[in-house]
């Protein structure tokens, strides 16, 4: 009974020093209007968004990025065309991303937005549901 005790009371004790969650993130429109249809150079985006890496003692600036948009219908029929590769925007790529991850800034994709919205429309198929 008292090794339960022990074991319960360290449970509580570590839990009440936990340092809280703390989410400090910037949303990424990329250079053309939130399409990131053109691919970029590291070196390129680096010298535009540096800040958001090192806020010039060499720690980031945020904890997380998130890229924004990825077409939704886009994405869903996997396109293929001049902004998109699968369904995603050409200019997301790996070395953008691992810019990010290289760093421990976690990035996400953001998937939506106004411009995609046409009041009537619908996906071309159903989606997909998980069998899970």
């Amino acid at each position: 009974m008292s090794k339960l005790f022990c074991c319960i009371l360290l449970f509580l004790a570590s839990v009440a020093s936990a340092t809280p969650i703390s989410i400090y993130g910037a949303w990424h429109c990329g250079n053309d209007y939130c399409t990131w249809g053109t691919v970029r150079s590291v070196s390129e985006f680096d010298s535009k968004n540096h800040w958001l890496i090192d806020r010039g003692n060499g720690v980031p600036s945020v904890n997380l990025v998130i890229l924004s948009f990825v077409e939704p219908l886009k994405l869903l029929n996997k396109t293929t065309d001049s902004t998109t590769l699968n369904g995603i925007p050409r200019g997301m790529t790996a070395d953008i991303v691992n810019y990010f991850k290289s760093r421990n800034i976690r990035v996400m994709l953001s998937i939506g937005g106004i411009t995609y919205v046409k009041h009537g429309t619908r996906p071309s198929r159903p989606m997909a549901r998980n069998s899970d």
